[in-house]
């Protein structure tokens, strides 16, 4: 994950040879294949294409499906079952593609990201991109006899944006706490993927925004993406592979200057369609899933970044 420039000289070495996020002559080391956990075994979760830890809920993570099913988030332990069904009330589901939890303000936080455009006709042919904040639900305490309990939850605030270019397909979302910002990759050919930006406002109610595009980036189609809890360290991930972006100081150096940085490549393991990560509450490990039933849950070990 790099400037663009230099890698058209590789071109079909980035093509061809390798089914992996990004080259950067100054890469480290690969991170380990992981854990698996448990298989996610509800039936309903058919398409898993976005994953976020739960802030209000131990061991247990927050998931949706891709397009085609309703705008509703499935609660599910580390054991693979789900615990609760949450539907989002208000909205519709065009083209969910991620998610990020997050904690600010005293509060616990869901995004979700509407802004899947396979065929570049967002605000043309279909709905504009919109992300959706939530607070984050507590459901009810689980009874395994009566299964998973169902609750619904109000949008907080509605974003509808775009991005400077025109339409754009898109399927990572992130945010970043410490300079309370929401940070998107779009998923695209090397030569033309890039990191955006937009502000975050956690008041209720509904805004237009343009995207500010932040660097161009080497990256193969990502998937999905997160920002650790601190702040130093991005995830970006794609079907095969993935990579970690690391800042020194989260306060004083930006991410696109974290974009020049040597990254660490992330050897994944190897997954049906891999479409969701998100690190854990702890910003210890992060964990991964992937589109079709009955899919393994998956966590990788990250390594502390070293203190300046």
């Amino acid at each position: 994950m790099r400037f663009v420039q230099n890698i058209r000289q590789s071109a079909v070495f980035v093509v061809l040879t390798v089914p992996i996020l990004l080259l950067n002559s100054s890469q480290k080391e690969q991170l380990g294949n992981g854990t698996q956990l448990c298989v996610v075994q509800d039936p309903q979760i058919q398409e898993a294409s976005g994953i976020a830890a739960s802030r209000t809920t131990e061991n247990a993570v927050w998931m949706h499906n891709d397009s085609g099913d309703t705008p509703r988030l499935f609660l599910v332990d580390l054991n693979g079952t789900t615990r609760a069904i949450v539907h989002v009330t208000g909205v519709k589901a065009t083209d969910w593609e991620d998610m990020c939890s997050f904690e600010l303000d005293g509060e616990s936080w869901l995004l979700i990201g509407d802004f899947g455009d396979n065929g570049n006709n967002r605000g043309k042919q279909t709905a504009s991109c919109q992300l959706l904040l939530l607070r984050e639900p507590k459901p009810p305490a689980f009874d395994r006899k009566k299964g998973a309990v169902e609750a619904s939850v109000d949008v907080i605030r509605t974003i509808t944006f775009e991005f400077p270019e025109g339409p754009q397909n898109c399927e990572s979302l992130a945010v970043d706490t410490v300079s309370r910002t929401i940070l998107m990759v779009t998923k695209t050919d090397p030569f033309h993927s890039a990191l955006y930006s937009l502000p975050l406002t956690l008041t209720s109610g509904k805004e237009r925004l343009k995207a500010v595009k932040l660097a161009s980036l080497g990256v193969t189609y990502a998937t999905a993406m997160d920002v650790s809890p601190d702040g130093h360290q991005l995830v970006v991930v794609d079907m095969f592979s993935g990579a970690m972006l690391t800042r020194s100081d989260p306060k004083s150096e930006s991410w696109t200057d974290a974009c020049r940085r040597p990254v660490t490549v992330l050897n994944l393991p190897r997954r049906k369609q891999g479409e969701t990560v998100c690190f854990t509450a702890d910003g210890k490990a992060i964990l991964l899933n992937s589109e079709g039933m009955s899919q393994p849950l998956w966590r990788i070990e990250i390594p502390k970044p070293p203190s300046n």
